[in-house]
C-alpha cells in the first residue's frame, strides 16, 4: 500500500480522545458471554492487568495497549511480543502457542482463536461504538465503494463516515487506507472516533477476505448489502464456491440485522435464497424484487431513475453519475437505509448531490478537447461494466482505453481483463500497472492473448505514463480516452519498489504536455 505521506495528514486521531480503559479480566468475561471458539483456555494468571488500547501489529502500538498475538504466515506474532513491550504495550492476547513464546512476566489473556477475540475485545473497550451509529455492511465485488458513499451522501456527508479502499471518512476528515476492511482494532477505535465527533451512520466495505478472518465481529451490522460476484480473489478463494461463501458471511444473523441483496445477477438469486438473515431484493433489470428501479434515463452526465418500494412509494432519484451499475449501487443502497427506517424522500437530496467518487468512472476537464476518465476498474466484471456504461451514454466517437493488471496475484483473470476491455474499446493501449516481481512483459502478454480476438486496434507501452501520454494524442475532440486500473491509488508497484503515482495528476501532465 502506499504511505501515508502520500495523502492529506488527517485532523483527527484514527482512535478517539476520550480514554478507556478494561482488564484482561473483563474481556475473559465478555469473551465468555459471546464467543465459543473465542473462549479462554484458561483463566488469566493477571486479571487486573489493564489496558487502554488495542494493536495487532507492533508498529501500531501505543503505551498502555494490548498487543494481539496471531499466527502469521512466516511466523507467530508472539515472537514479537518482547517489541511490542518495549513500544509500550502493557499485556498480551494470543492463543496457546502464542503464549509459550511469551516473556513470563508479561500479563497474558489465552483464548483459543485470538482474530476471533479481538473484534468482541475491541468492542469492549471502546463501550460498543457500533451501538451508537447506523451500521451498513457493504460486500461485493465490484461497487462497494461508491455504494458505501451513496449511504453516506443520502444520509448527508458531514453526519456520515465511510470505512473502505480509498480510506476512511468521518465527516470532512480522511484517513488513508490500510485495508478495505481494517483490523477490528482499528475499525472499532474509528468507530468511536465517529462516535464522538457525533456522526450518525457508518458504511463499510466488508471484503471477503475481512469476513473470514474475523475483522467485523464484536458487532452485528444493522443491514447488510450484497452487490454482486464476480471473477476476484482466486489466489485466496480456491474456487468461486469458496469466494461466494466468504462473501454469504455478512448475511448470517451473527454479522447483520437484515439483509439488501441485488438480484439481478445469477449470485445475486443464488444469495437471496441461501441468505438467513431476513432478505429484501432489489432489481433495476426488471426481475421480481422487493425494492425496483423503473424508468431509467442513463446520460454522459449521470442518470434519473423511479424507486419503486415495497410499501407502494414512487419516488424519482436522479444523479451525477453515470452507468446503469450505478442504478444498482443506488437502489442497493436506499433500499437499505429505508428499511431500516429513514424516509426514502429523504434520501433524494443526498444522492442527487454527490459530485463523484475517487477513481469511480471519474472525469476530468483539464482543457482538453476529449472526454478524459480515471476508473479504478481491474477485474474482469468491472472492465466490462465500466466501459459498457462510457460506450452506452458516449457512442460517438471512439474509445480509447488504457489498461494494465497487478503482479502477484490471480494470473488467470488477466486474459479475461483483455477480452472485456478490446469488446468496448476502439483503441487498447495495454501497458503496466504495479505488476511489482512479476515480469511486466508476460502481464502484458497475457491481456493482448485475451483481446486478440476482438477487432480493436491493440498497441502495446509497457512505461505507463508513455502509454497514456499516446493515448492523449491520439484522441480526437469527440472521443473518450479512459485510464483504468488504478483509480484513487498513490504508487506504482515495481520490483525496485514503490514510486508515487497517481494517475489523475499524470494525465492532467500528459494532457498539458500536448
Amino acid at each position: 500500500m502506499p504511505s501515508a505521506s502520500q495523502y492529506p495528514t488527517p485532523r483527527l486521531d484514527a482512535r478517539p480522545t476520550e480514554i478507556f480503559r478494561s482488564t484482561l479480566g473483563d474481556v475473559a468475561e465478555r469473551l465468555r458471554a459471546e464467543a465459543a471458539e473465542a473462549q479462554p483456555t484458561q483463566t488469566p494468571p493477571h486479571p487486573d492487568a489493564a489496558f487502554t488500547g488495542i494493536a495487532m501489529a507492533t508498529d501500531d502500538v501505543r503505551p498502555g495497549d494490548l498487543f494481539v498475538a496471531v499466527q502469521g504466515e512466516n511466523a507467530h506474532g508472539a515472537r514479537f511480543a518482547e517489541k511490542a513491550r518495549q513500544g509500550g504495550a502493557s499485556a498480551v492476547l494470543t492463543d496457546a502457542a502464542g503464549a509459550a513464546l511469551l516473556p513470563a512476566d508479561l500479563p497474558a489473556l489465552v483464548v483459543g482463536d485470538p482474530r476471533r477475540a479481538v473484534g468482541p475485545a475491541s468492542a469492549h473497550l471502546y463501550r460498543d461504538p457500533a451501538s451508537a451509529l447506523q451500521t451498513v455492511g457493504i460486500t461485493g465485488t465490484q461497487g462497494k465503494t461508491t455504494t458505501a458513499f451513496y449511504v453516506a451522501a443520502a444520509m448527508g456527508m458531514q453526519r456520515s463516515g465511510t470505512i473502505g479502499s480509498i480510506g476512511t471518512t468521518v465527516g470532512d476528515d480522511f484517513f488513508p487506507p490500510k485495508l478495505t476492511t481494517p483490523e477490528a482494532p482499528e475499525l472499532q477505535a474509528l468507530f468511536a472516533v465517529m462516535r464522538e465527533q457525533g456522526l450518525g451512520t457508518v458504511a463499510v466495505e466488508a471484503s471477503s477476505h475481512a469476513l473470514m478472518l474475523g475483522r467485523v465481529e464484536g458487532f452485528t451490522f444493522d443491514v447488510g448489502l450484497f452487490l454482486n460476484l464476480g471473477h476476484d480473489h482466486r489466489d485466496y478463494h480456491p474456487t468461486q464456491a469458496d469466494y461466494f461463501a466468504a462473501k454469504a458471511i455478512l448475511l448470517t444473523p451473527e454479522r447483520s440485522g437484515l439483509g439488501i441483496v441485488d438480484v439481478d445477477s445469477h449470485w445475486g438469486r443464488v444469495m437471496a435464497e441461501q441468505a438467513t438473515v431476513p432478505v429484501r431484493t432489489v432489481s433495476a433489470a426488471g426481475n421480481e424484487a422487493d425494492w425496483r428501479a423503473e424508468q431509467i434515463e442513463l446520460r454522459p452526465d449521470g442518470s434519473a431513475f423511479v424507486v419503486l418500494s415495497p410499501r407502494g412509494e414512487r419516488v424519482r432519484f436522479t444523479t451525477q453519475l453515470t452507468g446503469a451499475f450505478n442504478v444498482n449501487n443506488i437502489l442497493a443502497a436506499v433500499a437499505g437505509l429505508a428499511e431500516i427506517g429513514q424516509p426514502l424522500e429523504s434520501l433524494v437530496e443526498g444522492i442527487a448531490a454527490l459530485p463523484s467518487v475517487e477513481g469511480r468512472l471519474q472525469r476530468f476537464d483539464f482543457g482538453q478537447p476529449f472526454t478524459a476518465i480515471v476508473d479504478s476498474a481491474h477485474k474482469p466484471e468491472a472492465i466490462n461494466a465500466a466501459l459498457r456504461a462510457i460506450r452506452t451514454t458516449s457512442p460517438e466517437g471512439r474509445l480509447i482505453a488504457v489498461l494494465g493488471a497487478n503482479g502477484n496475484r490471480d494470473t488467470s483473470k488477466r486474459r479475461m481483463m483483455g477480452r472485456f476491455a478490446a469488446m468496448f474499446a476502439d483503441v487498447l493501449v495495454v501497458t503496466d500497472d504495479n505488476p511489482y516481481d512479476d515480469d511486466p512483459a508476460e502481464i502484458r502478454a497475457m491481456i493482448i492473448d485475451g483481446a486478440r480476438s476482438s477487432a480493436s486496434e491493440i498497441i502495446e507501452i509497457g512505461d505507463r505514463r508513455e502509454a497514456m501520454a499516446a493515448a492523449v494524442r491520439m484522441a480526437r475532440p469527440e472521443d473518450t480516452v479512459v485510464v483504468l486500473g488504478k483509480g484513487h491509488e498513490r504508487y506504482h508497484a515495481l520490483a525496485g519498489g514503490d514510486i508515487a503515482w497517481y494517475d489523475p495528476d499524470v494525465l492532467r501532465e500528459v494532457i498539458e504536455g500536448l
